[in-house]
């Protein structure tokens, strides 16, 4: 299954601009030197603070070892080792907080529907949700999110989800993808409280859905946008 690396970044407040141009350069260096190592770039919006999103995807782990946005090797290769270290000392100048999650695609948790490369970063936005499950309890959890994707499709509910499980990061995590070409997509889209009742009925989805919220130790939803320019996406 493949497997997909998100880098979170938020650098310090003062040096955002900084970082954008820094990033910027970086893709733009890639684009330009066809660089195989492709990546997106997403920027939390609404639900979270600030951060900077780049995800990409592997076919291996092997693969996956090739590129890395932050990487010395990765840098130096576009760069070269005099402009790559200044490249790296830029970086470094705005460090902030910084987190690296490897995860790998779950389609028995997904509906990814006619097109699914609007799943895999490629939507003007999306709504992200991150669920960690009570030890003992990821069963349940899983149910709950594979009766979400079932569901979708039963009631002609007019959104997509893609889902994946946390390999290397906090485990008993999982996260979903709900792509939106505008905001206002939302406002077709059900809840998945609803969006269960209304294709299983009361009992059924009502009981999936509790059973799963009780499951989740903690959740946290945020919308995203992607930032093409700070992107490889080929």
């Amino acid at each position: 299954m493949p497997l997909i690396h998100v880098l979170t970044t938020r650098p310090r407040p003062d040096m955002a601009h900084a970082y954008e141009g820094i990033v910027q350069r970086i893709a733009e260096r890639a684009r330009s030197a066809r660089e195989k190592f492709r990546w997106t770039a997403h920027q939390t919006i609404h639900g979270a603070r600030p951060a900077y999103h780049f995800v990409s995807e592997a076919a291996d782990w092997t693969t996956l070892a090739t590129g890395d946005l932050t990487a010395v090797a990765f840098v130096m290769r576009l760069f070269g080792s005099k402009d790559g270290q200044k490249v790296r000392d830029e970086i470094a100048a705005c460090a902030g907080e910084r987190e690296s999650i490897i995860g790998r695609d779950r389609p028995d948790l997904s509906c990814l529907g006619d097109e699914p490369e609007l799943a895999l970063g490629r939507a003007p936005f999306a709504m992200v949700t991150r669920l960690v499950a009570r030890p003992g309890h990821q069963e349940a959890v899983e149910e709950l999110v594979r009766k979400i994707a079932e569901a979708i499709p039963k009631v002609d509910e007019p959104t997509r989800i893609a889902t994946s499980q946390v390999v290397i990061g906090p485990l008993r995590s999982y996260w979903t993808v709900r792509p939106l070409m505008s905001l206002g997509d939302l406002d077709a889209q059900s809840m998945p409280g609803d969006l269960l009742t209304r294709a299983f009925g009361g009992g059924e989805g009502g009981l999936v859905y509790r059973s799963g919220l009780e499951a989740i130790e903690s959740s946290v939803r945020t919308i995203v946008a992607l930032r093409p320019e700070l992107s490889n996406m080929g």
